[in-house]
């Protein structure tokens, strides 16, 4: 049973810059696919194309466009999850007891955690790495290609791809742990707010150190 107080885990920039990701990451999972395996015929492999250029356009800006809104949230956000312990190793080790929990229905004790557990922190980092490595790649790929030699621009093909099948590959697993933890979930998709209670049991360390206590804060 969850207490009624809430806290605020998710900002409305940061909930519009995921609503945008959304919208133009699938999209761009989807046609990549597309065009990787050309299943379909020229002109559905054109089109595919043409939207993949288009949701490249729209996740560049929503990445601009939160540089610039939200650069101090940016910092610290690249500061967490690039930031490992021993307690993270202890995480993997027992994966955050999501396979006890899911296939054994059993309760194990987790590594106390910050903000971001050892897997959204990894997560995280291909976010980052792999989705700034995309849209460097895609604008050259498709704006300058020749204006860079052949070997570079096969390259960066190659870059582009890797990048796109591991965070394409994340993505479903990313989706069902998100509703798995539905709190949180709705937290990111409406309003922001997690019970109080569910912050300090799955990120105490972040309710311990960066978060006002309740008893503090009654009004």
């Amino acid at each position: 049973m969850y207490s009624e107080k809430t806290i605020l885990k998710h900002p409305w920039s940061v909930r519009i810059f995921h609503y945008l990701l959304i919208l133009s990451f699938l999209p761009l999972a989807m046609t990549g696919i597309i065009l990787y395996f050309k299943p379909l015929s020229e002109s559905a492999v054109n089109l595919a194309m043409q939207v993949h250029v288009v949701c490249g356009v729209i996740l560049t800006i929503d990445a601009i466009a939160y540089l610039l809104i939200g650069f101090n949230r940016v910092i610290l956000f690249i500061k967490r999850i690039f930031t490992m312990s021993v307690t993270d190793v202890k995480w993997f080790m027992i994966l955050g007891g999501y396979p006890q929990k899911l296939l054994l229905r059993k309760k194990v004790t987790v590594p106390p955690m910050g903000k971001y557990n050892s897997g959204q922190k990894l997560f995280g980092i291909c976010v980052f790495t792999g989705g700034s490595v995309l849209i460097f790649t895609g604008w050259i790929l498709w704006a300058f290609p020749h204006l860079v030699p052949g070997e570079t621009v096969y390259l960066l093909g190659l870059l582009h791809t890797i990048s796109a099948w591991i965070l394409t590959l994340f993505l479903p697993v990313h989706l069902f742990l998100g509703i798995y933890m539905f709190d949180d979930f709705k937290a990111m998709i409406l309003h922001g707010k997690i019970p109080y209670e569910e912050a300090k049991e799955t990120a105490p360390l972040w309710v311990e150190k960066e978060i006002i206590p309740i008893s503090r804060n009654q009004c």
